[in-house]
């Protein structure tokens, strides 16, 4: 059911021999009498250096939108099986320059003078996210990776149907975008966490930085997968990226809204979230 708040999360702290059996869906909850598995809502962190995850429920929703371009038509019912976890912000610097130090991850990004820290992590190339991934998987056992378009979609919307998850407008200050009314709007990205989370409370869904995702791009969702799965067919040498970014104007960090990438460029304004299989 949707998540209102997260003032009853539990935080889950994992150490590898637990892995398993959080995997079997039982968990220990700071230290306290084990549970069942993860309930949407509750936050999973499975190593001091790893993201923030919060745990989405299964469920089903209408992807796309007639108010924006084409390229977001047609309207379609798409059916989230299972409960998964997803970044409670964007991946920061200080999360991927740990990979670094670790030796997991052979680039640190360029910064551009504006921090590092818990800004989110920018140009990076899908080979370094792929870095990234593998090397968190290696270290937790878990099962990170990038979301499909219509995981990242559902997740954003949080159980709304409107352009943001507040509205179709955008509401002044309430997302780093060009003309949002931020100090950081269209000067440079925002540490994470600056600004109110959506209902199932994750952070900066609408702007910050563009998202990478794991879909191929294609022109419009015709033929789209209704299971929630990334599309492999169309153009596989550039990924569809959402939620915006503090460089673009509001209409680009709508829930609804889709861009394509060029999997060779990385840029100052992309970077990406990550999410966590459950089961």
């Amino acid at each position: 059911m949707p998540i209102r708040n997260l003032k009853r999360a539990s935080r889950y702290l994992q150490i590898p021999l637990l892995a398993a059996a959080l995997a079997a869906g039982i968990a220990s909850t700071g230290g306290a009498q084990a549970q069942a598995g993860p309930r949407p809502g509750d936050i999973i962190k499975d190593c001091p250096e790893c993201p923030e995850m919060v745990v989405i429920p299964a469920g089903k929703f209408i992807m796309g939108s007639k108010k924006g371009r084409k390229r977001e038509l047609p309207l379609h019912r798409v059916r989230i099986a299972r409960a998964f976890a997803i970044g409670r912000f964007e991946v920061t610097f200080d999360e991927f320059d740990a990979c670094h130090a670790d030796g997991g991850c052979s680039k640190k990004p360029f910064d551009r003078g504006w921090g590092r820290g818990k800004r989110p992590v920018m140009n990076v190339l899908i080979g370094d996210i792929g870095e990234y991934v593998t090397w968190i998987n290696k270290k937790t056992g878990a099962r990170y990776r990038l979301p499909s378009e219509a995981e990242w979609e559902y997740a954003a919307r949080a159980g709304t149907n409107s352009g943001y998850w507040w509205g179709d407008e955008m509401r002044p200050g309430a997302a780093n975008c060009r003309k949002c009314g931020s100090k950081w709007s269209g000067v440079k990205s925002a540490p994470i966490g600056s600004f109110e989370p959506n209902p199932w409370g994750l952070f900066d869904m609408h702007g910050n930085v563009l998202e990478i995702v794991t879909d191929c791009w294609n022109k419009s969702h015709k033929n789209a997968p209704a299971d929630g799965s990334s599309r492999k067919d169309g153009d596989c040498k550039s990924r569809v990226i959402k939620s915006g970014a503090w460089y673009y104007l509001p209409k680009v960090s709508r829930s609804a809204s889709r861009a394509r990438n060029d999997i060779r460029i990385f840029s100052y304004f992309i970077g990406f979230r990550l999410l966590r299989e459950l089961d």
